[in-house]
């Protein structure tokens, strides 16, 4: 055998072991996934519910996956910060996004192209965590004890108005359908939070409020507002008495809000099965379910294919409503 042959020979074995070495090394990483500790990132400031939330489930995750989970704060611009930083960071499992209506489905459509990232390519979904459905409730000088009795009422007392915490929130948005869908009149008034809201019907200052539904629990156990009907598609753990719109023949009326977890795109497969399967563990905690619940927030979890297929209903639902609360950007 001439040398060339022989070092021919050697070299392709070489690369062979080096390309062997290579195809291993990303098996390696995600059986060792984590290693280190996880970046759950909040878009919000600490202190709101997104905060909360990620507090109450970041220990417990902490143990489902054997390493720190670090809640970082980054707010700003109505979410899309921290949204951003996350779609601009290594698609690697350690840095992960506590993502929500608002940045995901309602920002996209009322900002357009300032939002510096795309909603449904620049993410990767790992698992819902809660839904919050919206509430229709109505001051204790109202009559109307049922939804077709406030369509009468609305319907003679056109203009009527009616609060929300805000503007382009989902409360606000399930306000503006609720007008589209059943052909009745009112005027939002946005407070600047629910609390505010719910001193408004306490007060007899406003009649009609569209709040979420931790607000709404607080207004109706404190007497100060009756609900009429929440707009999630089946009956909330929270409030078992009061229907659905859907119940009352309008499915169409589905409007909640809800925040899931999301990597950046481009996540390998395997390390977003073992996240979801470390979130749909914590979720199912009786304990974790308990303190989630007693805040207001109804726990879902579920796939990723879920998520994903559920995100995309949802960004094409609020393209929708923020069209027809007239909130879109003028140019996109």
């Amino acid at each position: 055998m001439s040398h060339s042959i022989t070092r021919r020979t050697a070299v392709l074995g070489a690369v062979a072991i080096l390309s062997a070495g290579l195809s291993a090394a990303p098996v390696l990483a995600q059986d060792n996934y984590p290693s280190k500790p996880v970046n759950l990132v909040v878009p919000w400031a600490p202190g709101g519910s997104a905060d909360i939330l990620a507090r109450t489930i970041g220990d417990p995750l902490s143990a489902a996956l054997g390493q720190p989970v670090v809640i970082v704060n980054q707010p700003g611009a109505g979410g899309t910060t921290g949204s951003a930083m996350v779609a601009r960071s290594a698609p690697d499992g350690y840095t992960l996004l506590v993502s929500n209506i608002g940045s995901q489905a309602i920002a996209p459509h009322v900002y357009g192209k300032q939002i510096p990232y795309d909603a449904l390519k620049d993410f990767t979904p790992i698992a819902q965590l809660v839904q919050q459905p919206n509430v229709l409730l109505v001051g204790n000088a109202v009559k109307a004890k049922t939804v077709d009795e406030f369509v009468a009422w609305m319907k003679a007392n056109p203009g009527t108005p009616y609060a929300t915490p805000g503007v382009g929130n989902s409360p606000h948005l399930a306000g503006e359908y609720l007008k589209e869908v059943y052909g009745i009149d009112m005027t939002a008034v946005p407070y600047n939070s629910g609390g505010e809201v719910n001193n408004a019907l306490a007060s007899g200052q406003i009649e009609v409020a569209i709040s979420n539904m931790p607000e709404a629990i607080t207004a109706v156990r404190n007497g100060q507002a009756r609900a009429l009907a929440v707009s999630s598609k089946d009956r909330s753990e929270l409030m078992p008495d009061i229907p659905t719109f859907t119940e009352l023949g309008k499915p169409e009326l589905v409007v909640i809000s809800w925040q899931g977890v999301v990597g950046p795109a481009g996540m390998d497969t395997a390390i977003v099965d073992k996240l979801n399967a470390a979130v749909n563990k914590v979720l199912s905690d009786p304990e974790i379910r308990k303190r989630l619940l007693t805040n207001g927030a109804e726990p879902t979890g579920g796939t990723p294919a879920d998520s994903a297929a559920f995100m995309k209903d949802q960004y094409d639902h609020f393209a929708k409503l923020v069209k027809l609360a007239h909130l879109e950007p003028k140019q996109k």
